[in-house]
C-alpha cells in the first residue's frame, strides 16, 4: 500500500448529526479527544458547533485517524479548533491541540498542545 493513502474522510456540518454520530455513538473513535471536547468545549454555553472532519489515512506507521472539530465561541467571538491524531493500530495518541482565532483580527490568540 502507498504511504499516506487516504482511506476515508467524513465531514459533518449539522449539530444534530454531530451529536448523534460523534458524541452519543462514539463515531470519533478517539476517546481522549472526545473527553476534552465534552469537558472543556461542549460544557460552555457560548460554544456553537460549526463542523467536524474525520480522516483515516494509511501511513508507514499504520492507520492514523485525524479529527478536526471547529466551534464558534460567541463570547469573545473566537473560532475554536480542536484537533488530534491517533494511531488506530495501537491506540497511541500522536497529537492533540486546541487553538483560538480572533475573528476580528484573524490572529491566533490562544494555542495549547494537549498531548
Amino acid at each position: 500500500m502507498m504511504t499516506n493513502e487516504s482511506i476515508e474522510t467524513f465531514h459533518i456540518a449539522d449539530f444534530n448529526d454531530f451529536t448523534r454520530v460523534c458524541v452519543e455513538n462514539d463515531g470519533l473513535a478517539f476517546p481522549e479527544l472526545k473527553k476534552i471536547m465534552e469537558d472543556y468545549i461542549l460544557s460552555q454555553d457560548t460554544m456553537e458547533f460549526k463542523e467536524c472532519w474525520i480522516r483515516d489515512e494509511q501511513v508507514e506507521q499504520g492507520e492514523v485517524r485525524t479529527v478536526l472539530v471547529n466551534f464558534l465561541d460567541t463570547n469573545p467571538n473566537y473560532f475554536i479548533r480542536l484537533r488530534g491524531s491517533k494511531n488506530k493500530d495501537n491506540d497511541q495518541v500522536l497529537t492533540m491541540k486546541v487553538d483560538a482565532v480572533d475573528l476580528n483580527t484573524e490572529e491566533v490568540v490562544y494555542e495549547r498542545q494537549l498531548a
